[in-house]
This record gives C-alpha cells, structure tokens and sequence, in this order.
C-alpha cells in the first residue's frame, strides 16, 4: 500500500471509531434530561467505555501483534458499532452502560492496531508526523460528533443520533478488512518472533517507562474530563443552548487537532524525533485553560470559546506523541504489546477523570474546583517528564538504555 493510503486509512478507521465510541460525550446534556440524571451520574458514560478498554487493552495489543492489524482494527470496530447500536435501542441507563461497556472491548484495538500500522510502514524521522495525523482521527471524531450529533439529536431524539454514531464504526471495520493490508516484511514473521505477555517484564522494570506510563494516566484524566464536561459546564455556566454548548467541546476538538498535527511535524523536524518536549507543551498549555476555565462565569462567552480552544491543545494535543514514544520504546517486535499496556494506563485515567471531576463538582457546588484540581495534574506531569533520562537511543530506536 502507499504510505499516504496507510495513513488516510488508519486515520479514517481512528476517526469514526472515535465518533461511535465517544458519541455520549456531546450527547450528555441531552441523557442527563432523558434520564433525570445528576451531575457525578452523567459522568459515568465516558468512563463506561473506557472500562471496556481497560479490561481488554492488553490483550488487544498482544492480538494485534499475533493477528496483525487488519483482522484486529476491522473486527475491533465492528464489534464498537454494534454495541452503541444496541445501547440506542437500550430501555434504561444500567443496559447502555452495559453495551458501552462491550463496546470498549472494541475500541480498545484502535491505538495497538493503529500505532502498529503507523510502526510497520513509516521510518523513525516521518513517525512522529504520521502519528500525530493518525491520532488527530480521535479529535476529527468527536468534533464531527459534536457538530452533528447534538442537533440531530435535537431534531429528532438522542437515540437516533447514537445509532448513526454506531452506524459510522460498522461500517469502518468493514472498510478496513476489505482495504488494509500489511507491509510484505511483516506478512511472513514466524509465530516464534511474535512476542510473549511474560515478557513484559523487560520494559515494567525500568522506572522511566512506568513514569510514562503513569503521566499518560494523569494526562488522560484532564483529557477525559475535558471531554465529558466541557458540554456541560459551558451550558450551565454561559446559559447557552445544548447544541452551542457542543460547539465548545467542537472547538476543544479543534485544537486537539492542530496541536497534536504541529506537535508531530515539531517532534520529527525541531526536537530530532524526541517527543517528550511537545507533551511537557501540552500539559503546561492545558494548565493554563483549565486554571482560565476555573474563573467560571467571571469569563465573558467569547473569551470563553478562545479558552476552549487552548484547552483542547492541551488536553488532546500530547496523545500522538505519548503513543510515538511508547511504540518507539516497544520498536516493531514490541509496539502493539507496549501500546496496549500504555492504553490501559491511559484508560485507567479516563475511568478515573470523569467521576473525579463530577465528584469535585457535587462537593464543591461550582466547576472551579474540579478545573483547579486539572492544573494541578497537569501541572504535575509538566515537572517530572522531563527528569526522566532518555528513554529511546536515536541511533537504534528499539534499544532503551540502561
């Protein structure tokens, strides 16, 4: 295949897993009125997906380095579309926290099968560049769940706006088995040269990768919590309409996009393929909104966009690089079976974020104390990333120095 066929697929696949996937995230105003719901209760939709990811984010990555991309990222996708289609169809709030939960056994194949893909097909020095436009398929995902989804919700009913979400996933894993296909060099690798769960152990000794591994935790709190209350803390702070109110998290989706497009490009062409740079950037950026976002009504509503936008360059803007690292760290034998362990780190954070945030939110009765409580991870992140020593020798980017 062409590399720009391989990128424009894995990023397409990205993109619509993440709009099924994440589809409750801009719907969530409407849920909450569906259902009577309470602010912490509300919360508890992202994370549900995201529990299905964890529980399988290990054993996604180790199929997708024994199964290969094609078979995992299309079934995987598969299974994320019908489990949303059935939680469309769901009578009450415990059944479509069930489907969602099934439904992240499926989103959990997207970063182990995509990174895979992004590893197999692209040299070190365009890496960086290619997974930050793969990974800006998640932010492209939502922000077009948070244009579309809400007003079709309003027009007709949140159920009809989450089975086209499922919709668009089904028919991305049919996309993918029918059009990926793998690099010749990766095609013949005998069962002996795939790699074990034991050894894990390699990597999970060495103090610098669970330090990444636990930033990519704390970073996907603030991220995740971005992602399931910014809707809601715009309608209820600025008095706007649901749909304006996922116009904001639209914005927020735009500067993902962008940060994580020039982190990448930066990576590769400025910092000589380091990628900790651009997420200690990230982090600081994401401090700063969600510090702005904590003066609450004190902002006047277009300055409060502006904000969003930073907020979602934070937030979103480190995810291509953390993966690129973590791949690189993995190199080909390992980056799907690394990528899945940082997935399950990530996605713990996001298990954590959302009912943290709406905790904070119930016990304090404003927003400024869950937004304060983001600057100070991030802000966290920012000051022990770079203590770390170097964690991928340039030179040989599958070597972790001792």
């Amino acid at each position: 295949m062409p590399l720009a066929a391989v990128l424009a697929l894995t990023t397409l696949a990205h993109a619509l897993g993440a709009l099924t996937a994440l589809a409750v995230a801009p719907l969530s105003p409407f849920l909450l009125d569906a259902f009577g719901l309470s602010r912490l209760e509300v919360g508890l939709f992202l994370p549900a997906v995201y529990l299905g990811g964890v529980v399988m984010s290990l054993p996604a990555g180790w199929l997708t380095d024994r199964l290969g991309v094609r078979v995992t990222l299309g079934l995987g996708q598969g299974l994320t579309g019908a489990m949303v289609l059935l939680a469309a169809l769901s009578p009450s709030v415990p059944v479509i926290l069930a489907c969602l939960v099934a439904g992240g056994f499926g989103f959990s194949v997207l970063n182990p099968a995509t990174g895979r893909a992004i590893v197999e097909w692209f040299p070190p020095h365009r890496r960086g560049m290619a997974m930050g436009v793969k990974q800006t398929g998640l932010t492209l995902g939502v922000l077009t769940a948070a244009l579309t989804l809400p007003p079709l919700a309003a027009a007709t009913s949140w159920r009809h706006a989450l089975a086209i979400a499922g919709t668009a996933s089904v028919c991305g894993g049919a996309l993918v088995l029918l059009a990926y296909r793998g690099p010749a060099a990766h095609a013949d690798a005998r069962p002996a040269e795939r790699p074990r769960l034991a050894e894990l152990s390699i990597f999970l000794r060495r103090r610098a990768v669970l330090v990444v591994f636990a930033c990519g935790l704390l970073l996907s709190v603030a991220q995740s919590s971005v992602l399931a209350y910014l809707a809601l803390f715009a309608k209820e702070t600025f008095a706007v309409s649901a749909v304006v109110a996922g116009q904001f998290l639209a914005l927020a989706q735009l500067g993902g996009t962008g940060s994580r497009l020039a982190w990448g490009v930066i990576s590769d062409r400025s910092f000589g393929g380091r990628r900790r740079p651009g997420i200690i950037a990230s982090a600081l950026i994401g401090a700063v909104a969600y510090a702005l976002f904590a003066l609450g009504g004190a902002l006047p509503p277009p300055l409060a966009a502006g904000v969003a936008f930073v907020a979602g360059a934070g937030a979103f803007g480190w995810v291509g690089l953390y993966f690129a690292l973590v791949a690189e760290i993995g190199g080909p034998r390992y980056a799907g079976l690394l990528t899945g362990v940082a997935t399950a780190f990530a996605w713990t954070g996001t298990l954590i974020g959302p009912p943290l945030f709406g905790l904070a939110r119930e016990a304090s009765g404003s927003y400024t104390t869950p937004w304060l409580l983001l600057t100070g991870v991030a802000l966290g992140v920012a000051a022990a990333l770079p203590r770390l020593r170097p964690l991928v020798q340039r030179a040989d980017p599958v070597t972790i120095p001792p």
